[in-house]
């Protein structure tokens, strides 16, 4: 009963390997085709499973210089209180306004920003929905970020901390 078992289950496996179907989804020779199961309809046309990498780095930076040409930009700045900010701003009429988020910890709130830029000087005042109120000074150097910033948390405590970060377009 189980040499039976064996062999039948080992012919389902050579079937399985040899049919045209098992070729082609799973062939990651040069040109790797991810058709699921033959069915063309689940093929979504990559020429190599290193595609995704190619199509997605190098990640375009931004200098402030570029900020105030370009109509958006997003920075990321991790913060020395473990924290991070990620803003998506917009540049309108000298100003900078943006919106984001502020995490700390396993907790993530939305958050907004006004601010300016000064040549390579970035002031930004990020608000979180949690109350607390960032207010930041950081210089531009090339595509990165860097400065000092104060934190007031809604119960009136001041803390002050550095942050650095990247600007991206």
């Amino acid at each position: 009963m189980f040499l039976t078992r064996a062999v039948t289950a080992l012919l389902v496996i050579v079937l399985a390997v040899s049919s045209p179907v098992a070729a082609k989804c799973c062939s990651l020779g040069g040109g790797a085709s991810y058709d699921f199961l033959g069915d063309p309809a689940m093929d979504i046309g990559m020429n190599s499973y290193d595609q995704f990498l190619s199509e997605e780095y190098p990640v375009p930076v931004a200098t402030a210089a570029d900020a105030k040409e370009a109509a958006t930009s997003q920075i990321h700045l991790n913060l020395s209180n473990n924290s991070s900010i990620y803003l998506l701003l917009t540049m309108a009429k000298g100003s900078l306004l943006g919106k984001g988020n502020v995490t700390s910890g396993n907790v993530t709130w939305p958050a907004e920003a006004v601010g300016q830029l000064l040549g390579n000087r970035l002031s930004l005042d990020v608000t979180a929905l949690s109350g607390e109120i960032y207010k930041m000074s950081l210089a531009a150097e090339g595509s990165s970020l860097l400065g000092d910033y104060s934190l007031t948390t809604p119960d009136g405590e001041r803390r002050n901390a550095t942050a650095e970060g990247k600007w991206e377009i």
